[in-house]
């Protein structure tokens, strides 16, 4: 579908809206461990996990409504009752209760996800789709970046009660949910009524189901990414020192992205891909030889980790504009939901899997695992991807799809 130039104008909104939701997730990452410290490794990976596996659940259904009720109502409905939640974690320690929070939390990060991909997609062509999921990427995580930041500042300056910490966030997704109501309209895009398939596979072709596997080693990737403030804090990180660290690498990806989308447009989708899957395997095995090494081995590796860290970003922008480029107009919100449940289970995997690997091996077994998962699900998605039955390679010259 062909974009008009009023477009850009609701994407900025778009981008400004996400990047202000992820600013409070971000928070939460670095304020968590602090703010259920007695609880054991399995009962913190529970609390954790408990968010995406109903975002998993919901993703799919918020799929379906994207693409029979309208983007722009999901997106802010989902923005509202994502503020209440955050702020009502403020308003008790006891870690059940917070579980049970934050896996309600889930139903409208579901929204939001689904919905801000598919006005994306709608927003786009295949020409500079690339770019398009390449800006979400970097408002998505600059968003956790600038909240791992401001976490950590909240943690000092809410040490007796962080409890307000909480509501200081719950106030930021408030202020998303404002301008997205006050400014962001609904893209133009097709619909099919009671026709849209329940089956959200049918969204897909079969080079791009073959990217699923690869897609949940990658989410799974991020839940371990959410647990390791727990682990750096069993070191000797804090909360300060941590929000730091990640900030850097979370940047670095980040600018990347749009880079790496930019170049997806050109080059292909697939060919961009690649260059994403090397760079996380490399990223993994040297961050876990150098952590093994000790601090002067980490040091003596840091340029090279930068440099997977940088090809890492590739992942993102490359998987989402395939998705983009070939799911079916008419059913691009449930494509998207699609993805989202990879991306909750995903992060629901990788919790867990790091909660236990960190009681196992610590910081070095949480890196052995997620090398092992993403190993795992490359060969996976290759070897679905050479018998996928889709007449052409995705991104070959102009054409995306």
């Amino acid at each position: 579908m062909e974009t008009e130039p009023p477009t850009r104008r609701d994407l900025a909104i778009l981008y400004a809206s996400m990047a202000i939701s992820r600013v409070g997730f971000g928070v939460i990452i670095i304020i968590f461990p602090s703010y259920i410290s007695r609880s054991s490794d399995i009962a913190v990976a529970f609390a954790l996990a408990a968010y995406p596996i109903l975002e998993a659940a919901s993703a799919l259904p918020m799929g379906r409504l994207c693409d029979t009720r309208g983007r722009r109502i999901i997106f802010a409905a989902s923005l509202a009752y994502m503020a209440v939640l955050m702020a009502s974690i403020g308003l008790t320690r006891n870690i059940f209760a917070i579980a049970g929070i934050h896996a309600l939390m889930g139903i409208g990060a579901a929204g939001v996800t689904v919905s801000s991909l598919t006005m994306i997609t709608d927003l786009t062509r295949v020409s500079n789709r690339g770019v398009g999921m390449g800006t979400f990427d970097f408002a998505n995580i600059g968003g956790y970046a600038l909240g791992l930041l401001i976490g950590g500042r909240l943690e000092a300056e809410f040490s007796s009660d962080l409890s307000y910490a909480f509501f200081v966030t719950g106030a930021a997704v408030a202020a998303s949910f404002a301008v997205s109501i006050l400014a962001l309209k609904e893209p133009p895009h097709s619909s099919e009524s009671g026709a849209v398939a329940l089956n959200p596979f049918r969204a897909l072709d079969q080079r791009t189901k073959a990217i699923l596997p690869l897609w949940v080693s990658i989410t799974s990737l991020i839940g371990i990414v959410f647990f390791l403030p727990r682990a750096l804090a069993a070191i000797g990180l804090r909360g300060g020192a941590t929000a730091a660290l990640l900030f850097a690498g979370i940047v670095l990806i980040g600018a990347g992205s749009i880079g790496f989308g930019a170049l997806s447009d050109r080059v292909g989708r697939t060919k961009v891909l690649v260059v994403g899957v090397l760079g996380l395997m490399g990223l993994l095995l040297t961050a876990s030889i150098s952590i093994q090494a000790g601090s002067k081995g980490l040091l003596a590796a840091f340029p090279l980790i930068g440099v997977f860290a940088l090809a890492t970003s590739a992942l993102v922008p490359s998987i989402l504009a395939t998705v983009g480029d070939r799911a079916r107009e008419t059913m691009r919100g449930s494509a998207m939901g699609l993805y989202s449940v990879m991306l909750s289970g995903g992060i629901a995997v990788g919790t867990l899997v790091a909660g236990y690997a960190h009681s196992v091996g610590g910081l070095t077994g949480i890196l052995a695992a997620g090398a092992v998962i993403f190993g795992i699900a490359s060969v996976a998605s290759l070897l679905l991807w050479r018998r996928g039955t889709a007449g052409s390679e995705v991104g070959k010259g102009p054409r995306h799809g």
